[in-house]
């Protein structure tokens, strides 16, 4: 593939970020801009996020969109074919399409910066959380991934919900004793755990999620409560990553077993023991697979996509 160019966008609800690499995925330009899930901001600002990094990518790189062998657009909330069909008709926009273009989830992404292959399962675990396995055969699974109302088990608003909960049950008295209850108004500034009340509202995912850094402190200082917060967590993250694998990779089965499991989202990225943790937990369940972060950031594992579509593989 000398020669060749190929473009990975990662887009999310929160940032897209888009590079330009050649054969070997040497990134030529990169750039990063707004969010492009059209559930949370709508056609006219994603589409405005896909001009922005063509944009800032091509002619810096010193190509086209015509010039690109292949292009991946791994988007957050891309899951049907319905949504698919969307995307198509938005990159048609700015694309004569000419060349390969993939239109998948961002999970996908997740998974090649981590695995050349593209198979195995990627864990995500940053504000939120998600689940996602794909075998050899194309086959996938998605597990969680459904917000902090409908799931999200495992992430960091799930370490910092528990949290909040259990401060306060201990405030109250029908919870037991915790750092907690201390160090969580203390660390977010506040006069009090009641002082929560207009801190939350209205709905603050972020500011939710955050409080899971302090739920990490008190563990280190021996907080049981805490330490119980973080190991259901992990077992939350394990027993999702358990029930991908029986189901692309079951014991009977001819498709052997996965062979890794990909790392992604801040919380797993920056908590080493709280990994070394959920990794433990996951060996228990999926015997000999390897648990490691991903060598590359997410879009240059969409390049790696773009370029296995230009392949025909």
């Amino acid at each position: 593939m000398a020669g060749q160019l190929f473009l990975g966008i990662e887009g999310g609800a929160t940032r897209t970020t888009g590079v330009v690499t050649d054969g070997e995925l040497r990134v030529l330009s990169r750039h990063v801009t707004g969010p492009t899930n059209l559930y949370a901001v709508g056609e006219k600002r994603a589409l405005a996020a896909i001009h922005d990094i063509l944009t800032h990518t091509l002619f810096p790189a010193g190509a086209r969109v015509d010039t690109l062998a292949a292009m991946a657009f791994c988007i957050a909330g891309v899951r049907t074919e319905a949504d698919q069909k969307v995307w198509r008709r938005l990159i048609r926009r700015k694309t004569n399409l000419k060349a390969p273009a993939i239109i998948t989830h961002d999970a996908a992404a997740g998974l090649a910066a981590g695995s050349p292959e593209e198979t195995g399962i990627l864990v995500v675990c940053g504000t939120g959380s998600l689940v996602y396995a794909r075998r050899t055969d194309g086959a996938e699974r998605f597990v969680g991934g459904r917000g902090p109302i409908l799931g999200d088990e495992g992430s960091g608003f799930d370490i910092g919900h528990r949290a909040l909960r259990a401060a306060l049950r201990a405030s109250d008295g029908r919870g037991r004793p915790t750092l907690l209850e201390r160090f969580i108004p203390e660390r977010l500034g506040l006069g009090g755990l009641d002082d929560l009340v207009p801190w939350v509202s209205p709905f603050a995912k972020d500011r939710v999620a955050s409080v899971a850094k302090i739920v990490f402190e008190a563990a280190e200082s021996g907080d049981e409560v805490a330490v119980e917060i973080l190991e259901g967590a992990a077992e939350e993250l394990a027993r999702a990553v358990g029930v991908a694998a029986r189901e692309l990779w079951p014991p009977t089965g001819e498709a052997g077993r996965p062979e890794r499991v990909v790392f992604a989202g801040g919380v797993l990225r920056h908590q080493g023991h709280f990994r070394t943790v959920v990794t433990a937990r996951i060996v228990e369940r999926v015997a000999g697979v390897r648990c490691a972060l991903p060598e590359m950031e997410g879009a240059i594992g969409a390049a790696r996509i773009a370029r296995r579509a230009a392949s025909g593989q």
